[in-house]
């Protein structure tokens, strides 16, 4: 009977080949990095400009006719400081003025966590009336054909063409309420899109919110609005 054969010992790769591999991978995590960086750098510019066309458009279509803009931001003390820019961190508004100088609104940032992720939006706001006149999508990953309809959808975004947002010793007179699609009644409560109403409902926790914390400065600090200073 023949002895069994016994295989001998597999090639291990050498100390030298595992060293130049380790190097190679270096290199190219280095050069991916760079590369990373320096798209960063290079587009950042351009990024941003976009950012400022959009929202800036996005301000003139919330406040139709409106021939400039100025940028508020909030600090935290409460006071407002005129900001160069419509982009960057922190609260801010915008506010819109007609050809002749006099306040039209105030355009507000808002954002509030959706059925998939955040919501963020722009809402035009009326001093004069204390109501929201106007409603936009900026950002959203709600279901498509669902609760994407928040966009879009026309009798959901007719909500906001006057939605009482009145506030008496920095208080919400009413809160900002969503109710069950064909039951709203009163002029602080969206009617929410069926099928979408945990969408509806993250837009009106959206501009409870908002409303609560940005209106009464504005309010509070009108008459330096109106000046556009």
């Amino acid at each position: 009977m023949s002895s069994p054969i016994i295989p001998g010992p597999a090639h291990a790769p050498s100390a030298a080949n595992s060293i130049r591999m380790v190097r190679l991978l270096g290199a190219v995590s280095l050069m991916c990095g760079l590369l990373i960086v320096a798209t960063n750098i290079l587009t950042k510019d351009r990024i941003q400009s976009n950012q400022e066309t959009i929202t800036r458009e996005s301000v003139q279509e919330l406040l139709p006719g409106i021939k400039k803009q100025v940028t508020y931001g909030l600090e935290p003390s409460g006071e407002l400081k005129v900001l160069t820019g419509a982009t960057g961190e922190g609260k801010k508004f915008f506010a819109g003025y007609d050809g002749t100088g006099k306040l039209v609104g105030v355009v507000i940032e808002a954002s509030e966590r959706g059925y998939a992720d955040v919501i963020s939006a722009l809402y035009s706001y009326s001093p004069a009336t204390q109501t929201i006149i106007g409603f936009k999508v900026i950002d959203m990953r709600e279901t498509p054909g669902l609760g994407d309809r928040i966009k879009s959808d026309i009798p959901f975004l007719a909500n906001f063409k006057g939605l009482d947002a009145k506030v008496e010793n920095g208080k919400e007179v009413h809160n900002i309420t969503t109710v069950k699609h064909g039951t709203k009644k009163n002029a602080w409560e969206i009617d929410a899109i069926s099928g979408a109403t945990i969408s509806s409902r993250a837009v009106g926790r959206m501009l409870q919110k908002s409303v609560q914390d940005v209106t009464p400065v504005i309010l509070k600090n009108l008459d330096r609005i109106e000046r556009g200073n």
